[in-house]
C-alpha cells in the first residue's frame, strides 16, 4: 500500500502521484487562494462558499483509489487556513492526513533534530527552524539570498545543520533563488543545504508509506502538531522590526509562555497576530476596508488591519493625511493624535477611533511606501485587554514589496 499525495503549494494545488503531477489550474483555484481567508468568493459573480471551492480542487485531484491520501499545506498558513483544507479533504477517500510542507520536506534527511527548512513564495521566504524567520523578496536574486543566509547562519546552533531549501516549480523564480542561497550557506561552517526541487519531491512522495504519514492518529497529537507548524514566520514574539537593507530581519527566540501566532499577509503587508482569533475583511460600515482578527473570548477584543500604497513615504504626509480625515469627521469620534509618537523603535503616528461600546487605539507609519495601519480594539478603558496582541502584531508587521 502507497500514500497518495496532494500538495500545496503557496500558489498552486498539484496531485504528486498517479503517474505525476496533476495541476488544478482553474478560475476555481484561483478563487481558492485569493479567498481562503473569507467565507464566500465571487465566481463568474456569483457567490460561492470558499469551502465549497476547496472541495471542488480535492474532488477533481482524487484519482479513485482507496488508499491513504496525505495533503501537504504550507508550514506557515494560519490553524483558519488549515481548517478549511481540512473541512474540505473530507471529499478524499479515507481520513486524508493533512500535513505541513516542512513535515514533507524532512523526509528528504530522516533522523535529524537540526534540519532547518526554506520555504520561497512569491512574496517573502519562510526559514524554518529553531526559531522561524522571514524575508521580503525585494531586489535582486542575489541580495535576498544574502538576507536568507544570513538568517540560517544566525540561527545556527554551531552544531552540524542541514538546511533544506524548497523549490516548487509552482512558485516564480524558485528554483533560481534556492541554487543562490545554497551557494551562500558556508559548508566549512558545519551547514549542508539541500535544494528539494520538483524532481526530488516527487521523489519523496513515492517514498512515502502508510506508516510515515500516519505516526500518531489521536486528535490531540494531530492539533499538537498544528500548532506547532502554524506558529509564525513573520517575526518572534520578542524581536523588534528592523530595517536591515531592504529586508526586514527577525531572529531572536519566541518568549517563554507566549501564545500561539500566525502568519497574515494582507496585500503588500505580513503581520504576525493571535493564531485562534477569527479573521474576516470589513468594506462596509465606519472607517477604512480592512482585515479585523476579533478574539473569541470577547467579541470587543481586536486588531484591525489597513494597508495602502503612498506616493509620498514621509511621515509628515502621512500625519497631514490622517490629520485633514479626522478634521471632517464628526466631533470627538477622533481624539489624541500624535504625529510624532515612537512605537517598536520606528516613529507613528498614534490616534484614538471612539466608538460605541469600544475604542481603537490606532498606530500608522509607512514602510517601503506602504502605509501599515494597526488598530487595537478593546472595551473602553481596558486598553491592558489587547495590550499584548497590539504590540505583537506591531513590532512584526512590515511591507513585504
Amino acid at each position: 500500500m502507497r500514500v497518495h499525495l496532494i500538495e500545496i503549494s503557496p500558489t498552486a494545488i498539484r496531485r504528486l502521484c498517479c503517474g505525476g503531477a496533476t495541476v488544478a489550474e482553474t478560475e476555481v483555484e484561483q478563487a481558492a487562494f485569493e479567498n481562503i481567508d473569507n467565507p464566500v468568493a465571487l465566481v463568474d459573480l456569483r457567490p460561492v462558499s470558499v469551502e465549497s471551492l476547496w472541495h471542488d480542487i480535492f474532488e477533481s485531484l482524487d484519482c479513485a483509489t482507496t488508499e491513504p491520501v496525505t495533503v501537504v499545506h504550507p508550514s506557515w498558513w494560519s490553524p483558519p487556513r488549515i481548517d478549511v483544507v481540512r473541512a474540505a479533504a473530507r471529499v478524499l477517500p479515507g481520513d486524508a492526513e493533512i500535513r505541513s510542507r516542512r513535515w514533507l520536506l524532512t523526509r528528504a534527511f530522516p533522523g535529524s533534530s537540526a534540519t532547518s527548512t526554506v520555504e520561497i513564495t512569491d512574496g517573502f521566504v519562510v526559514v524554518t527552524g529553531k526559531t522561524m524567520t522571514v524575508e521580503a523578496r525585494q531586489g535582486r536574486v542575489e541580495a535576498v539570498a544574502e538576507a536568507v543566509a544570513l538568517s540560517i547562519q544566525a540561527a545556527a546552533s554551531g552544531t552540524a545543520e542541514t538546511v533544506l531549501i524548497d523549490a516548487p516549480a509552482t512558485v516564480r523564480g524558485a528554483k533560481t533563488l534556492a541554487a543562490a542561497i545554497a551557494q551562500r550557506l558556508p559548508s566549512s561552517g558545519g551547514i549542508a543545504a539541500i535544494v528539494v526541487d520538483d524532481i526530488r519531491l516527487r521523489k519523496l512522495a513515492g517514498e512515502l508509506k502508510p506508516t510515515d504519514a500516519k505516526p500518531h492518529r489521536p486528535k490531540r497529537a494531530k492539533a499538537s502538531a498544528r500548532s506547532l507548524w502554524a506558529l509564525t514566520v513573520v517575526a518572534t514574539a520578542t524581536g523588534v522590526f528592523l530595517s536591515v537593507g531592504t529586508h526586514a530581519r527577525h531572529g531572536a527566540p519566541r518568549a517563554p509562555g507566549s501564545f500561539p501566532t500566525a502568519l497574515v499577509v494582507e496585500g503588500h503587508v505580513a503581520l504576525e497576530v493571535p493564531a485562534h482569533w477569527l479573521m474576516r475583511r470589513v468594506v462596509a460600515g465606519p472607517g477604512s476596508a480592512r482585515v479585523q482578527l476579533t478574539s473569541p473570548a470577547d467579541p470587543e477584543v481586536a486588531l484591525h488591519v489597513t494597508q495602502s500604497r503612498v506616493a509620498l513615504p514621509g511621515l509628515d504626509a502621512t500625519a497631514e493625511f490622517l490629520k485633514n480625515a479626522m478634521d471632517a469627521a464628526p466631533p470627538g469620534v477622533f481624539v489624541d493624535f500624535n504625529p510624532a509618537g515612537r512605537s517598536a523603535g520606528r516613529p507613528v503616528v498614534t490616534y484614538r477611533e471612539v466608538r460605541a461600546g469600544h475604542d481603537i487605539r490606532w498606530t500608522v507609519w509607512v514602510d517601503n511606501a506602504v502605509r501599515i495601519s494597526i488598530g487595537c480594539q478593546s472595551r473602553r478603558r481596558r486598553d491592558d485587554a489587547v495590550d499584548r496582541e497590539c504590540q505583537l502584531a506591531i513590532r512584526s508587521a512590515r511591507a513585504l514589496n
